[in-house]
């Protein structure tokens, strides 16, 4: 199945990669309601007309992923009437969290290091014994506390496995959440095409190529969340009830008030 963007990403100004979430069919046939869950990049260079389309979103809680570091660098704003939570979304990795921020673009070092192999190994390890992950799931099982707006520092990694967590609680299909996923390669490349004439002048051709792997989404990482989840639980309704105490029950309640 195809999905259209058309609709879910939303044009902020200052925000990379923000999307509403909304619309995906599950097998019964219903539809992941809009307005409900979002997710992006971070927040910190919000203009007001971005404060202003915040508003309209009906948006309660902000969920971040990122560390210490990087909260502290840029943070998130303090709106009225919406609960900032932070849990950093790191699992045992066994590494640095890229962050994809300009820095380490530019550094070349990281760039030497981090590539896809890095990434696919991070993304088999994000959704396992991951705290903030927990959290979220948490959040979700309170439809006082939706509108949700979760967020790291562009949109893709920890936010791409929350938001296939997530869609997965919901009922929607891998291809789908897969679709869902890849859409941050159109959100990015204005930013990537801006970047490349600059690092091109003193990164070499492996650099260049290091620099894609981190600012792309690939299905080859995200298939490495699904594939990490069903080696260790055999199936999403084992995991989710093992990992999250999320019971068949519990999801089915969630579904009610997401779903339409």
């Amino acid at each position: 199945m195809s999905i259209d963007n058309g609709n879910r990403v939303l044009p902020f100004e200052q925000v990379v990669n923000f999307r509403d979430m909304g619309g995906y069919p599950v097998a019964d046939g219903r539809k992941v309601k809009y307005g409900v869950f979002y997710r992006s990049g971070e927040l910190h260079k919000m203009t007001t007309a971005d404060h202003e389309l915040f508003k309209t979103l009906g948006i309660k809680t902000i969920f971040d992923y990122r560390d210490d570091k990087e909260a502290e660098a840029k943070p998130d704003p303090q709106l009225e009437n919406v609960h900032n939570e932070r849990i950093p979304a790191k699992g045992d990795v066994g590494f640095k969290m890229p962050t994809s921020s300009l820095k380490e673009m530019d550094n070349r070092a990281f760039l030497q290091t981090v590539n896809a192999d890095v990434f696919t190994e991070l993304y088999g390890h994000l959704p396992l014994d991951n705290p903030s992950y927990k959290r979220l799931m948490d959040i979700i099982q309170n439809p006082e506390n939706l509108g949700l707006l979760h967020h790291c520092a562009v949109g893709k990694d920890r936010t791409g496995v929350g938001g296939a967590l997530i869609l997965l609680v919901l009922g929607v299909d891998e291809d789908i959440i897969m679709q869902d996923y890849l859409i941050t390669n159109d959100c990015m490349k204005p930013v990537q095409d801006a970047m490349i004439p600059m690092l091109s002048q003193h990164l070499n051709s492996e650099q260049l190529q290091h620099f894609g792997d981190i600012m792309s989404a690939k299905e080859r990482y995200l298939q490495a969340t699904f594939d990490a989840i069903k080696k260790r639980y055999g199936n999403y309704s084992t995991f989710f009830e093992k990992e999250f105490g999320l019971t068949e029950e519990k999801r089915k309640a969630i579904q009610e008030y997401c779903l339409e």
